[in-house]
């Protein structure tokens, strides 16, 4: 078999397989940036900052179809943009596996700023459009076909950032290197906290994986979040992680917890309470081993089943595309 032909075999037959299971799809929508406050650097960013997780996370959110006239959602996106009123999306369609976030800027002083961070995260509120007659339909709608929701699976839709117009901010394109930014505030870093906090990070009501897993004490006694932390007492027993309880209401770790990079060093986690003027952090494992242990898999602390999935109908195609060059160049051979 000559090297064209193994080509057009590997390129049909190797699409056909792989896990049903897929990498979550982050997909920011800025069509409340009235303002342009999204160039196309920030914009960049903002991917980059997706791509932490859409690396990591993995899960089987299956789609949210509404049709008009019948069964159909409202997205409840708050506030968002130059608008100080609550926005909504009537008969939103949200495509398996994906993540939606709305974004938007406002520069009135009015957001949340959480963590004395310039945005404000909401996750995804939904509601059911008056026509929607199959409560089964409005289930599978919230808990995107996660059984476990909410309480030990995460279910959302995605939610809302809305960022301070008002202040510096540092937009990088490649986030790989950190170049001094003082007096700025990291576009990269602060999506990546507001993110954390839509992914179920926060208590917000929405998810009550975090809720659950908040000890007697205050503290985060996630499983895999434990094992990550590794302090155990003079037992040898393994202790919960410190939640920050004065400013964040136990939704942030303490401020000086760190968690480890993929290059073994040390940062401080993400998730440790608050963030600096120019600071840069990136997800460390505990971070990530944190969302893993609300609901949601995430590859190094959860293993992606591969189980074959049912081609769809473009695989199909590229299938029949290659089969039809094998049979092309062998009928070829035949006639020479």
């Amino acid at each position: 078999m000559n090297n064209f032909r193994r080509l057009a075999l590997a390129l049909a037959l190797g699409s056909t397989f792989g896990s049903a299971h897929a990498y979550v799809n982050i997909v920011f929508d800025y069509s409340y940036d009235s303002s342009g406050f999204f160039t196309a650097e920030r914009r960049a960013t903002l991917e980059q900052a997706a791509q932490a997780f859409e690396t990591r996370v993995f899960d089987d959110l299956t789609a949210i179809t509404s049709t008009p006239g019948g069964n159909g959602v409202v997205l409840n996106l708050g506030p968002l943009g130059s608008s100080n009123v609550g926005q909504q999306v009537t008969n939103a369609n949200i495509a398996a596996k994906e993540l939606r976030i709305y974004v938007g800027s406002n520069s009135n002083g009015g957001l949340n700023y959480e963590e004395k961070i310039p945005v404000s995260a909401i996750s995804g509120g939904m509601g059911l459009t008056p026509t929607t007659t199959d409560m089964s339909y409005g289930n599978a709608a919230f808990s995107r076909g996660q059984t476990g929701w909410p309480d030990s699976e995460s279910g959302t839709w995605g939610g809302t950032l809305n960022f301070s117009s008002n202040v510096s901010w540092y937009a990088d394109t490649d986030v790989s290197t950190t170049e001094s930014f003082a007096g700025q505030w990291d576009l990269y870093t602060v999506t990546l906290k507001g993110l954390v906090g839509i992914l179920g990070a926060a208590d917000d009501g929405i998810d009550t994986g975090w809720l659950s897993l908040i000890n007697g004490v205050g503290n985060f006694n996630g499983a895999k979040a434990k094992a990550e932390y590794d302090v155990r007492n003079s037992r040898g027993i393994l202790q919960a992680v410190p939640l920050e309880e004065d400013f964040s209401a136990n939704t942030r770790l303490e401020a000086n917890i760190q968690g480890k990079l993929e290059d073994g060093s040390m940062q401080l986690a993400l998730l440790a309470w608050g963030l600096s003027m120019g600071e840069r952090r990136h997800m460390t494992e505990l971070d990530y081993a944190i969302l893993d242990d609300i609901g949601w898999d995430v590859t190094g602390f959860t293993e992606m089943p591969n189980t074959p999935p049912i081609p769809e109908p473009q695989t199909w195609a590229m299938l029949a595309a290659g089969l039809g060059l094998i049979g092309l160049q062998a009928r070829k051979k035949m006639r020479g």
